[in-house]
């Protein structure tokens, strides 16, 4: 039943906002046929319309200044031309909205310019102890020239500044999509809670967990702030060759060039916005990269809090790649010869192809929905050159995302099947909303999207699992998954035990009900409570 939106409740301790905003254009109907899927991506630019379907989930606060973002207008042909403006009555008929200004929290939307991620500073391997370098991770601004294998030209320069502000002569920046919620009077704390989506997501995702997630931090003293990882969502999107590596580069520097793309930035961001100590939410993908900065900045770790973190387990084609320094001169070769990547040979196909099925077959493996999927699936040549194709172009890069924009009219129709499917839970407002986010941010420019094949291998294992590297962590951990998770639970119970084993007491793995990937979204009330008590349980130290 839809609930009727609460009053405004002005606090005293908050900037002064109209009552009345002016209405946002109602997001398209997903696409059921060809037709209103050639009308929707004729129509459709995707940065514009991204930022629309932000601004409809952030409207969602009462606490949200809303922005002066101008109605969307259609490029005419297959609809009238007309804005798509909408009476404002039906404007904010929204499902379980979110008030949350009578708390006193204050919602803001900005850009948070930091250097570009420079290649060059990634250590060799994912988990050797960091190198101290002058300036911290702001050295990573130095001209980009140096870097070696993938560096940009001065063309990509002068047109990577033409959609960022400039820094310092001859440096490139990248700006980071920040939403914060807190309140005034915690505005200069050293301490915040920051929350990180997963791949194919942003912080839009984070809609039912907002108020409750920044009320938990603010009721410790601390800042709030929902993150889009550079590269994805509405942050900037720098060129992939900071973060690609060429073909015959060994595993772990491949994996560490990639990591070091998101977890540099995240450190250079964390320098702009004035925090010393932070707590990390991570979902998916998010937790898998808030997992390696924790490793690689350990004291600027508080406490993780991992939703169905991938990256976690071992795969069933396991190989350890040794740190740098455990490598002997007479096993270097052997080593390198090991971590060659992509595959080259037919046989060397093949071994991928079925590290890539033992994801849906192999002990261990997928949970709920995927396991169904894995029952139902037999063996069959066609089935077999389909895997074999999709492993070929995953171990050179190709990205989901790459395939969508290639498809044109067909993009809105196939996103909207997915949204439909994977948010059935939600409202039809709900559902409609993600679609437009989704579709806005999946078919910008190819960015942080490429990551994935370098870090994961075929069958959604990391090629370096984070397993490998979780007893280093001295802080609380605390593992989430759905308990119809396609990701394996395994995973997080394994790596408490292996906490426990090295002293750390303050870590435990938790099953939400009613829930598969996305718990946050499909259990919100059970989330919210977890990660509540996960971050009560973490005392404040700086003011």
């Amino acid at each position: 039943m839809t609930s009727t939106p609460q009053p405004i409740h002005q606090s005293p301790s908050m900037p002064e906002r109209p009552l009345s905003a002016p209405p946002l254009p109602r997001a398209r109907d997903i696409p059921t046929d060809f037709k209103s899927s050639l009308s929707a991506w004729w129509s459709t630019s995707s940065y514009k319309e991204a930022r629309l379907a932000e601004e409809r989930l952030l409207r969602r606060m009462a606490a949200f200044e809303p922005s002066s973002i101008p109605p969307a207008q259609s490029k005419g042909w297959f609809t009238s031309g007309q804005k798509q403006d909408l009476p404002e009555t039906e404007i904010g008929q929204i499902k379980d909205p979110l008030p949350i200004s009578h708390t006193g929290l204050v919602a803001t939307l900005r850009n948070v310019f930091i250097p570009t991620p420079n290649p060059a500073f990634a250590p060799s391997h994912p988990a050797d102890p960091r190198e101290v370098t002058s300036g911290s991770a702001t050295s990573s601004s130095t001209d980009l020239s140096t870097a070696g294998s993938g560096s940009v030209t001065s063309k990509e320069k002068k047109k990577h500044h033409s959609k960022c502000k400039k820094g310092e002569e001859g440096k490139m920046v990248d700006f980071i999509n920040t939403l914060e919620i807190t309140r005034p009077q915690d505005k200069d704390s050293k301490e915040a809670v920051v929350v990180l989506h997963g791949y194919a997501a942003a912080l839009g995702f984070f809609f039912r967990n907002w108020e409750s997630i920044s009320l938990s931090s603010s009721s410790t003293g601390r800042r709030t702030f929902f993150l889009d990882w550079l590269g994805m969502g509405l942050s900037s999107r720098p060129s992939p060759s900071h973060l690609n590596s060429p073909s015959n580069t060994p595993i772990p520097s491949r994996v560490s060039r990639a990591e070091h793309f998101f977890v540099s930035s995240l450190e250079s961001w964390r320098e702009s916005v004035g925090v010393e100590k932070m707590i990390l939410i991570g979902h998916s993908l998010g937790g898998y990269l808030a997992s390696a900065y924790s490793v690689r900045y350990p004291e600027r770790v508080k406490g993780l809090i991992l939703l169905s973190p991938a990256g976690i387990p071992h795969g069933p084609e396991y190989v350890k790649y040794p740190l740098t320094s455990e490598i002997s001169s007479q096993d270097r070769l052997q080593n390198q010869n090991q971590s060659r990547s992509p595959p080259e040979t037919p046989q060397e196909l093949d071994e991928a192809t079925d590290a890539a099925e033992a994801e849906f077959s192999g002990a261990g493996g997928p949970q709920g929905e995927a396991k169904e999927w894995a029952k139902r699936r037999e063996e069959s040549f066609v089935r077999r050159n389909m895997m074999k194709f999709f492993t070929w172009g995953w171990e050179r890069g190709m990205s989901p995302f790459s395939i969508l924009r290639s498809v044109g009219p067909f993009g809105p129709l196939w996103v909207g099947k997915y949204s439909s499917r994977r948010f059935a839970a939600q409202s039809e407002d709900d559902v409609r909303d993600l679609h437009s986010y989704i579709y806005g941010t999946s078919i910008m420019k190819g960015s942080g999207e490429y990551c994935i094949s370098h870090i994961l291998a075929p069958g959604a294992y990391a090629r370096i699992p984070i397993i490998d590297r979780i007893n280093r962590l001295k802080v609380p951990v605390t593992f989430m998954y759905g308990d119809n998770d396609w990701m394996d639970v395994k995973g997080g119970e394994d790596s408490v035990k292996l906490l426990l084993e090295s002293g750390n007491t303050a870590s435990s793995c938790h099953t939400i009900p009613k829930a598969g990937h996305h718990l946050y979204l499909d259990n919100p009330e059970y989330t919210n409570k977890l990660i509540e008590k996960a971050i009560k349980a973490i005392p404040k130290e700086l003011a």
